[in-house]
């Protein structure tokens, strides 16, 4: 009897170890696209998107909110965190549009970060997640 508990519960353990594993597999093997191939849904200024969510939020996320943009404005800051991600900030550093690029493809995109400098023309792309006091970008890229 004892055996045939040991058993039962010792399958039920391997397949779920198994079922368990697949899913990991799975989701690592899926990832996040690239966001330099992927195509933007939007191509719009610093100054327009911010403008767009100060009008009407409600309307400007259901518009923008999980979208890919192509944000294009003067650059006022660049900073990096203590995790590698860099933070772009176009229009106001208080208030406007923030773009973060996430530490891995900071260091792909080490040269090119390292050129900005504040008032130049930059056109970044990322994934919108709303508005808080400024218009937040996410999974950025540096494109020109």
């Amino acid at each position: 009897m004892k055996r045939k508990v040991f058993r039962t519960v010792g399958i039920f353990l391997v397949a779920g170890l198994l079922v368990a594993g697949g899913l990991l597999l799975y989701i690592f093997r899926t990832g996040q696209p690239d966001m330099m191939k992927v195509k933007a849904d939007f191509h719009l200024t610093a100054t327009e998107l911010y403008q767009a969510f100060e009008a009407d939020e409600a309307a400007a996320m259901s518009m923008y909110a999980g979208k890919i943009i192509e944000v294009t404005g003067r650059l006022e800051d660049v900073e990096t965190n203590e995790w590698g991600h860099v933070t772009i900030s176009f229009v106001d550093p208080f208030f406007g549009v923030t773009c973060t690029v996430d530490s891995l493809v900071a260091a792909k995109q080490a040269e090119r970060i390292a050129l900005l400098a504040r008032g130049d023309s930059l056109t970044v792309k990322g994934r919108c997640d709303g508005m808080l006091s400024d218009v937040r970008l996410v999974r950025c890229v540096v494109l020109e």
